[in-house]
C-alpha cells in the first residue's frame, strides 16, 4: 500500500485531498500542529505527525517510509515579514525536499500558485491572457508571499535536475468551493461592509479552479509519468469576468452584491503602498485594509491555459461552475447562513 505524506491536511484543499487519498486506498500521514482541529483526520484513520513548517526536526522525519509527498502547507497571507515567508515557505520546502531524498521518497508534489507570474508596480498591472507554463517569472515581486513561492518553486524544479527525485509543481488559480473558510469569508465580509470595489477599470478575466478539480489534478500528478520536472497550471478551463465570478460566489453565500464604481489603479496602488509603509513603521502584525497584493488581485486580468495538463496528464475538469455554486450555496445553508460564514474571519 502506498503511503502519502501530506502537509496542510487540515486546510481547505488539503482536507479534500486527504479524503480522496484515503478513498483511493493510500495510507496517509499528515503534518499537524497541536492546536489544529484533527477530528476529520481521526475519522479518516490518518496518521498524525505533530509539528509545523518551522519545526526542522519534524520536517526531517515526517517523510520516513513515505512514497509520495504532497507539500500544500505554506504561510499564505498578503502581509508579513520577509524572514517569516523565507522560513515557512522556502526553508521548509528545502528541508522537505532533502528529507524526501534521504528517505527514498519517489515523488514530491509542490503546491504553488498562479500568482508567482504576477507583475505590478505603480505604472503597470499584469494583463495575463491565456498564458502557459513557459511564461517567465517576474523580476521583482511587490509582496513577500509571491517572492517566497517563486524561490520555493525553483528549489523544487532544480531538485529534480540535481537528484532525480520526481518533483512537480502545480499552479492553481482562484481556488473556490464549499468548505473555504479562509478566502471566501474575507471577501464576504468586505462585501457586507461595503468596501469591496472593482479596481483598475476594464473587464478582468480570471480562470477559477474548483477545489475538487484541483484535487483530481493532484491525484493525476501522483501517478503520471509525464509529471516529474514539470509545472502545470490547473483551473476549471473557463474564463469569466472577475466581478461576475465574485458576484456568483457572494450570491451563493446569501449576499446581494453589485460591483460599484471602479477605483483607478494608480490611486489604489498609491493608497496601498502608503498604508503598507505606515503599518511597517508601527510594526503591525495585522494587515492594512488595503495591500498592494490585494490591489493586484482586484486590478489585474489573468487567465491561464490548462492545455499542457490536458495533453500530458489527461486532466479534465469535472465540476462546472453551476454545480459548484449550488454546492457552495448548500454548504453555507448547512453552516447556518451568511453570518456563520462571516464568523470565520474572526477565527483567523
Amino acid at each position: 500500500m502506498m503511503k502519502a505524506i501530506v502537509t496542510g491536511g487540515t486546510g481547505f484543499i488539503g482536507g479534500k485531498l486527504v479524503e480522496a487519498l484515503v478513498e483511493k486506498g493510500f495510507e496517509v500521514r499528515c503534518l499537524v500542529r497541536k492546536t489544529s482541529n484533527v477530528s476529520r483526520l481521526n475519522e479518516l484513520g490518518v496518521e498524525l505527525f505533530y509539528g509545523d513548517l518551522g519545526d526542522l526536526e519534524a520536517l526531517q522525519n515526517i517523510t520516513d517510509g513515505g512514497d509520495i509527498v504532497f507539500h500544500l502547507a505554506a504561510l499564505v497571507t498578503d502581509w508579513g515579514r520577509a524572514e517569516d515567508f523565507n522560513r515557512y515557505n522556502v526553508l521548509a520546502t528545502k528541508e522537505l525536499l532533502e528529507s524526501s531524498q534521504a528517505h527514498g521518497v519517489k515523488r514530491f508534489v509542490y503546491m504553488s500558485s498562479s500568482t508567482v507570474v504576477w507583475k505590478s508596480d505603480f505604472w503597470n498591472i499584469h494583463k495575463l491572457e491565456n498564458i502557459d507554463e513557459t511564461y517567465p517569472y517576474t523580476d521583482n515581486h511587490t509582496d513577500n508571499y509571491n517572492a517566497s513561492k517563486t524561490q520555493a518553486e525553483k528549489l523544487v524544479l532544480n531538485h529534480y535536475k540535481d537528484t532525480g527525485l520526481e518533483t512537480t509543481v502545480v499552479r492553481p488559480s482562484n481556488v473556490w468551493g464549499a468548505g473555504d473558510t479562509v478566502i471566501l469569508p474575507r471577501v464576504a465580509m468586505a462585501a457586507e461592509k461595503g468596501i469591496l470595489y472593482p479596481m483598475g477599470g476594464g473587464e478582468k478575466l480570471v480562470t477559477p479552479c474548483h477545489v475538487d478539480n484541483l484535487v483530481n489534478a493532484l491525484l493525476l500528478l501522483s501517478e503520471n509519468d509525464n509529471a516529474p520536472g514539470n509545472i502545470y497550471f490547473i483551473n476549471d478551463g473557463v474564463k469569466i469576468p472577475y466581478m461576475e465570478f465574485l458576484t456568483k460566489q457572494l450570491n451563493a453565500c446569501g449576499i446581494h452584491w453589485i460591483p460599484g464604481f471602479s477605483i483607478p489603479y494608480k490611486c489604489a496602488y498609491s493608497a496601498a503602498a502608503a498604508l503598507e509603509v505606515i503599518f511597517k513603521l508601527i510594526k503591525s502584525k495585522k494587515p492594512p485594509a488595503l495591500t498592494k497584493m490585494a490591489v493586484a488581485a482586484l486590478s489585474g486580468s489573468r487567465s491561464y491555459s490548462i492545455q499542457k495538463a490536458r495533453t500530458e496528464l489527461g486532466y479534465k475538469p469535472s465540476v462546472d461552475m453551476d454545480e459548484g455554486m449550488e454546492e457552495l450555496r448548500d454548504w453555507v445553508i448547512k453552516l447556518g447562513g451568511t453570518q456563520e460564514l462571516l464568523k470565520y474571519v474572526l477565527k483567523v
